[in-house]
């Protein structure tokens, strides 16, 4: 076994040219997630999301071909994936249902609160409907199918009483959720208090 693990090969590093083209497409990203954030999705524009990265657009157009559809398609999922990480971490956990639903409110609560990040997830404009078609829904299906499952067993252990399908409970609480973040994100509502009523919903369960 020793000898096999002396074996193993370490992945050869990054070369100066892969760290520099690394380096660039993260700073359009970047650059466009500022844009984005600041005129949403409709003003954003090719040029301008270049110009904020210190590029071109024919050096943008080399890096995302589809332009600042693929770019907020990217910067959108990256936050997808965080999503689903943390939820995943959740109900990996010892736990109740309730503790786990509030867990993952705070989790995109979280998410809400951040400046950017939280302005680029909770844009809602139909032009995007093509670019995001991809990518859109998958953070709220792993949390849907979670919660629906654990609330499914917590019904079956009698922790749950009522008898309303658990994935239909578990869509109507993402999409609470969803609600939650915009509001969250447009300073209309405190997340403590986003975090209060969904305890109070799923309190009588």
């Amino acid at each position: 076994m020793a000898g096999k693990a002396k074996s193993e090969k370490l992945p050869a590093p990054l070369s100066l040219r892969e760290r520099n083209r690394l380096r660039t497409r993260r700073e359009l990203l970047d650059a466009a997630l500022e844009v984005f954030a600041e005129s949403g999705y409709g003003l954003a524009t090719v040029e301008n999301i270049a110009a904020r990265a210190g590029a071109s657009k024919v050096t943008l157009y080399t890096y995302f071909p589809q332009g600042r559809e693929e770019l907020f398609r990217e910067l959108y999922d990256e936050v997808n994936q965080e999503m689903i990480e943390k939820v995943s971490a959740i109900y990996d956990e010892d736990g109740d249902h309730r503790a786990r639903i509030l867990a993952v409110t705070e989790a995109l609560m979280e998410i809400g609160q951040r400046p950017l990040i939280g302005r680029l997830y909770s844009i809602d404009d139909p032009a995007l409907d093509v670019a995001l078609n991809p990518v859109r829904g998958h953070a709220s299906r792993v949390c849907a199918d979670l919660m629906a499952s654990d609330l499914a067993a917590a019904r079956k252990s009698g922790a749950v009483k009522t008898k309303a399908s658990t994935m239909a409970i578990a869509e109507l609480l993402v999409g609470a959720m969803r609600t939650a973040l915009s509001d969250v994100v447009q300073e209309q509502v405190a997340p403590a208090d986003m975090l209060a009523a969904m305890d109070a919903l799923v309190s009588d369960l």
